[in-house]
């Protein structure tokens, strides 16, 4: 009984066929060409060996007929390179210009996105009785960043690949590949750039280089990301104020203020300005869409920030009109330089370091305080690191505020003139903020004890 178990395992080993053909990978019999990054960097992409897109495989007799053409002209080409004819950049870009003659390749249409949609350069669309506006700087840094990663992505597979034979199951795959690699926010946005720059190229400004849009035939759509709620608390935000200040940026300590303070964002506090600042408070005018005006009285340390910050800059040649300025380099703030400097002070603040955790000191970093012994500097303050800051982003500014606003008794209605939350909206928003909060539930049972006790 084992013996012949054995002979029949054996008979089966015996009768395996293995088939060997350079650079041809089979795969449950269907043979495939994948491209190392040598074959890469001449030009070449990886493919099926068949007869068509939807065609009948490669024969064995052809899979070794193709494999050795395409050895051939592996072998020609480095004999060229060899010899100083070309070099592997040309040989590349020669193969590329040759396999997508006459077709729109998706980096083609993505570039043409990028470089000639008018409202992508701060140009509104007028025409007749359509209006455009010009996309915001974040959207189209936002575009520009999604565009890069799916040129990175795998080398750059699909980038090269004719735009119109991105179907919405090739798109699910690739949103599903960035999604692992660089999560679900970035998958969204990818999405999003996509969808527009393939409805660029179907429109007349676009020159109808493409046939469809494959974000609208995809079946699944990708999740909502969650909301993020982060506050921040009163010694959080004393401590990154005084470390600001402490290593010479006042003026973000200002900005954490002027966030604390006005329930504001990020955008609209950088673009605020002196006059708006009057008698009666601060006029705001949200720039978000459906934004309103907004007139919210100055409390006391916000004012004393604002008067010391006119005061440091009494003496400049030229002063802009913008109440945060980017003291380094005395003019209004631009908007990516700000983060940047931002992610630097808080980490300083929570770990008395610029180090990350690799050891490291990013170019910012350095530029801004490399010469600066940054716990040398805390100590001296009387301020120690605070490492649950490390996770804190301007933008929860806001979510602080609101929060810091419903701890002190404000209704609904006083919150939303102070943050420009619509009043219809105002009850879904706070429900994140409220039940986060311990405090609230705390101080919420404390009313409800002392009404049982009073009432009769």
């Amino acid at each position: 009984m084992f013996s012949g178990s054995r002979l029949q395992r054996e008979g089966r080993l015996v009768g395996r066929v293995e088939i060997s053909i350079p650079l041809v990978t089979w795969r449950d019999g269907r043979p495939r060409f994948f491209a190392s990054k040598v074959h890469r960097d001449l030009g070449y992409k990886g493919e099926d060996l068949r007869h068509g897109k939807a065609g009948p495989w490669f024969t064995v007799e052809e899979a070794i007929t193709w494999s050795k053409n395409r050895q051939a002209e592996l072998a020609e080409k480095r004999a060229a390179i060899a010899a100083g004819e070309t070099t592997v950049k040309k040989t590349a870009n020669a193969a590329e210009r040759a396999r997508l003659a006459g077709v729109t390749t998706i980096s083609q249409l993505v570039e043409a996105f990028l470089d000639q949609n008018p409202r992508m350069k701060g140009v509104p669309i007028i025409d007749g009785k359509k209006r455009r506006k010009p996309l915001a700087a974040a959207t189209v840094r936002g575009y520009r960043g999604s565009a890069r990663v799916l040129e990175q992505l795998e080398d750059g597979a699909a980038w090269h690949e004719p735009a119109d034979d991105m179907t919405p199951e090739v798109l699910t795959g690739i949103l599903d590949k960035v999604e692992v690699k660089h999560g679900l926010a970035q998958a969204r946005a990818l999405r999003a750039m996509i969808s527009a720059a393939y409805g660029f190229g179907r429109s007349k400004v676009g020159g109808y280089i493409v046939k469809h849009n494959p974000v609208a035939g995809l079946e699944d759509t990708l999740p909502v990301l969650e909301p993020r709620i982060r506050v921040g608390s009163i010694a959080e935000m004393v401590h990154l104020v005084a470390v600001c200040d402490a290593l010479g940026f006042p003026d973000i300590g200002d900005s954490n203020t002027l966030g604390l303070y006005t329930a504001q964002r990020q955008a609209d506090r950088l673009a605020l300005e002196d006059s708006r600042i009057t008698s009666e408070g601060i006029l705001f005018h949200q720039r978000k869409k459906g934004g309103q005006p907004l007139l919210i009285p100055m409390v006391e340390i916000l004012r004393d920030r604002l008067v010391a910050a006119s005061k440091r800059r009494a003496d400049w040649r030229l002063n802009y009109p913008h109440v945060l300025i980017d003291e380094r380099l005395r003019r209004p703030w631009d908007d990516h330089r700000y983060r940047k400097v931002y992610r630097v002070l808080r980490h300083a603040a929570a770990f008395g370091t610029l180090e990350t955790v690799n050891g490291k000191v990013t170019r910012t970093a350095e530029q801004l305080l490399g010469k600066v012994d940054v716990r040398a500097v805390m100590d001296a303050a009387g301020l120690k690191p605070m490492p649950s800051l490390a996770d804190f982003h301007d933008q929860d500014l806001r979510d602080t505020a609101v929060t810091w606003l419903a701890l002190a008794g404000c209704t609904k209605w006083e919150i939303a003139s102070i943050t420009g939350h619509s009043l219809k909206s105002i009850d879904e928003i706070l429900k994140h903020y409220f039940g986060l909060h311990p405090d609230l539930a705390r101080s919420g049972m404390a009313r409800m004890e002392k009404w049982r006790r009073t009432a009769r």
